[in-house]
Formats: structure tokens, sequence, C-alpha cells
């Protein structure tokens, strides 16, 4: 398929997808044939009625965990850094709470996500003022969930962690290397590294909705910056297509090299399998052998090797990937909350540039969608249910009340307000509801995390001590001790 005519090809197909999932914008670059296009269109400002276009800026979230593992690479090749090297060889101080992983805990472990951490995000969801130095000395209190290397679990601190070595190996910060190193060279002028450089300072940026009670609804802006390049980085296509060819060049844009081949290698070639059900809730007949690079997924699709990252977070979806054996590149940047318009983007462009039979990748993701959106419903009837015919709590609403304490969560503050408790997390009040006795549940569902299990503990004299809060849900109860 010539470009001008899958150009005109993907508009009629995201036009399609921007009804059904009522996205404002969708924008999409190409290369294909040694040619850049760009596709989609749409509001970037729904209240202001402002257009979208391929140099409109989006949080690309997760999208961001390919340049500091990047970055890491390009500090191999100039000989200040090591992959297989201990954390530990670089930062003195470093500790997990495992101590085999204090020990042996390697730069490719950590941008491979294969040290046995669960996510933990509540952890920095719960404090808006850490820094990056501050989650990796926290990493000492967060629990494993599984043994070191024994499978691939997605964890965003490890990339804070890796931005914390940028920083020690250069001595400057990881903004300024990853800014001089990548984004100059390849020319990314409407990158941005920190929300606070750009968020209502330059024109053309994109804001964030969600589809809620048949309504779009403007998302207040989720500033990440504090937890470094696991997902603060803002783009535009335009950009992300140079990036995107950059990699395909395996470390060569335009005649300039970024990085070597022997570090593409590292970054394109599976480290980590990911078996089903590790990371992807869903599978599908086409898709073989999906593993993990570093800051990189990578598939085998319809028998091409595939390249990709997506990113989600508050009211944006991204993807970046790239055919690596066919020469096609692309990214999709979209406007809505928890869309799935760029996972079936991604493989409708590989099918349209490989000239493949088309499938309904639309379809299937909506689907899914669907169906995630009915177990999630189902899950919180359940509870409900539950809590409707629970016994009454076993103190009065006073014994509860006070400030708890975990070293890496931070603080929780039980309080009573109009005669309800309530629990001060993620930085505000949530309803704390009674379950039974000494159980609660936290009411994040406005937040996405449905309800919470809390369970309070008491000494021998019956004074409440502490609580425990299911806040990682592959690990035990996390701690809080009453202050």
């Amino acid at each position: 398929m010539h470009n001008q005519e899958m150009q005109e090809r993907l508009n009629g197909i995201i036009a399609g997808i921007r009804e059904k999932y009522h996205i404002p914008s969708v924008m999409v670059s190409v290369f294909k044939d040694g040619e850049t296009f760009f596709c989609g269109g749409g509001l970037s400002n729904v209240e202001q009625n402002l257009p979208a276009d391929e140099n409109t800026i989006y949080a690309i979230a997760s999208a961001s965990k390919a340049f500091i593992a990047t970055a890491l690479c390009i500090l191999c090749d100039d000989g200040k850094l090591d992959l297989d090297k201990p954390v530990k060889t670089y930062l003195p101080d470093f500790e997990m709470y495992d101590p085999y992983m204090t020990t042996h805990l390697t730069v490719r472990d950590a941008l491979g996500h294969r040290s046995g951490l669960p996510r933990h995000d509540i952890m920095w969801l719960n404090d808006r003022d850490v820094t990056i130095y501050d989650i990796v000395h926290r990493l000492r209190y967060l629990p494993p969930a599984f043994e070191p290397r024994a499978r691939m679990h997605y964890q965003n601190m490890m990339f804070t962690l890796a931005c914390v070595l940028a920083e020690k190996v250069t001595g400057g910060t990881w903004q300024d290397f990853v800014t001089a190193r990548i984004l100059k060279p390849l020319g990314m002028t409407r990158t941005y590294l920190n929300a606070a450089d750009y968020r209502g300072k330059v024109p053309n940026q994109a804001e964030p909705y969600r589809w809620q009670d048949g309504k779009l609804e403007l998302m207040p802006y989720n500033d990440i910056s504090h937890l470094g390049s696991c997902g603060c980085i803002s783009s535009t296509v335009c950009d992300l297509d140079k990036w995107a060819r950059l990699h395909l060049g395996r470390g060569v844009f335009e005649g300039k090299r970024i990085f070597s081949e022997k570090m593409a290698d590292q970054l394109h070639c599976p480290q980590m399998i990911v078996k089903p059900g590790e990371m992807f809730p869903y599978s599908f007949d086409e898709i073989d052998f999906t593993s993990y690079g570093q800051g990189w997924f990578i598939e085998s699709y319809r028998g091409h090797k595939l390249v990709h990252h997506g990113g989600t977070i508050d009211g944006f979806k991204s993807l970046v990937g790239f055919l690596p054996r066919d020469g096609v590149c692309f990214s999709v940047l979209t406007n809505l909350n928890r869309n799935q318009s760029p996972a079936a983007l991604g493989y409708i462009i590989a099918d349209l540039a490989l000239g493949l039979s088309e499938i309904d990748w639309t379809g299937r993701f909506w689907d899914f969608m669907e169906s995630t959106l009915r177990q999630g419903e189902e899950e919180v009837k359940k509870v409900e249910a539950s809590l409707q015919s629970a016994p009454p709590q076993a103190h009065e609403n006073a014994a509860y009340l006070g400030e708890y304490s975990h070293p890496a969560y931070g603080r929780l503050t039980v309080k009573d307000k109009d005669g309800a408790l309530v629990i001060h997390a993620l930085c505000q009040d949530l309803p704390l509801l009674p379950a039974g006795y000494d159980l609660f549940c936290i009411d994040a569902r406005n937040e996405g995390g449905g309800y919470v299990p809390v369970r309070f503990n008491y000494d021998l004299t019956g004074a409440i001590v502490s609580l425990a809060a299911q806040l990682e849900p592959m690990c035990d109860m996390i701690l809080f001790n009453k202050q």
C-alpha cells in the first residue's frame, strides 16, 4: 500500500475510532518507504475548540521509559556505566528490602522489570513531595512479591532509579543529559522532560479528558515530574517520529550516531520473557513471544518483529513502536483516559504497512475494554453487598482516629467528618467504610482503585496501635504504625 493510500485509510479508521471511543483527538505519525506522514485530528482543547495537529504536545507517560534506558546505554558507550554491574557499584548506599538484591541488582535488572518488586505505585501517589532520591531511598522498605529474575513484572520506580544512576554517573541532572545527548541532536524541540516547563506556557498543548456517565469531562493534569523518566515526558508525534526513526536506525538518525549497534542489541532484544498473564490481561493468536528488552516491549506480530512501548496516565494514552526488519515506525498520541485506541492503532498500522489482511483491532480492544469494565462492576457489587451485611464495627469512631505512618508509603490520617470516618490518602480525604469488627474499606473508586481493604490492630489493652492496608495487591497488607 502506497503512503498516500495508507494515510487516507488511516484517517478514515481514526475518525471511526474517535467516534467509538469518544476521544477528543488522536494524532499519528508513520514512517514508511523512507518518508513520514501524519494522520488524525480532533480537538486538543474541547472548551476552547482548539484543533490538534502533529505539533500538539501530549503527555506520553510510560513511553518515557525508553528515553532513560537509552540514556543509560549511551553512558555505557561512554564507558561510564555497565549494564551488568550491580547498581551498588555506582550507588554505594543503595539498599533494597531483599539483601540479595541489595548486592546483586544490576542496571540490566532495573531496566528489564525483573527486580522481584511489584508496582507499589501507591507509595508515590500518596506522597507528592518526594524526589527521585527519596524514592530510591524508600526502596529498602518495599517488600518484593517474587524471587529476583524469576518473572517480568512492570515496575515504575526502577526507572526512577535509572534517573538517579544517570545523575550520579554524570554529575548533572538526568534532564540535562537526555536533552544534550538525545533531544538536541534529534531536533526534538517540542519535547519536555518536566511539565512545569511547558504547561500553560507554550501554545498547542493537549488537555486530558475522560468519558464519564455519558459525557466528556476535563481532568486535572497529573504532573509526575518528581518520579523522573518512568513517565513524566511530554511530546508530539512530529518529535516522536524522529525518536522512533532513531531506534529503527539502530542508533543512527539522519547520519548522526547517537548510540552504538551494541547498545541497540541491548535495548531491542529480549532480556526477559513475558509469560501469559504477567503483563497484558488479553491474548491474541497473532501475537507470540512477548518479551521485554531495556525500556521496550518486543514481540512477534504475525511473524514480524515489533518493538513498542505505550503509556497511560490521567487523560492521556500513547504508543511508540517500530518494525525493525521492515523499515516502519510510528507513534500514536491521544487525550482520553484509559482508551485502548493506541494499542489497536499500533497493530492496524502494522497490518497496513506490511500488506497483511486487516483485522478489526478496534472492535477487539473495545470488546476487551467492555468486558473488563463489566468485571470491575461485578467486583464492586460483591464488595458493596458484603458491606451492607457486615456486622457492627468493634470500636467507636474515636478509637480509630489519628496518624499512621510507614517508612516508604508515608502517612495515612484517619479523621471524623460529620460523624463518619474518612482517611486522608492519595492526597485527599476518602470514605472509610465499616466492613465488620475492625475491618474497613477505603472507597477509592473515583481514583480507579475500587475498594481497598483496611484492618486495624490493637494491643492487649484494646488500644489501636496500627492499621494494615492492601495498597499493593501482590504483597501482604502494608503496616502503618499509629503515631
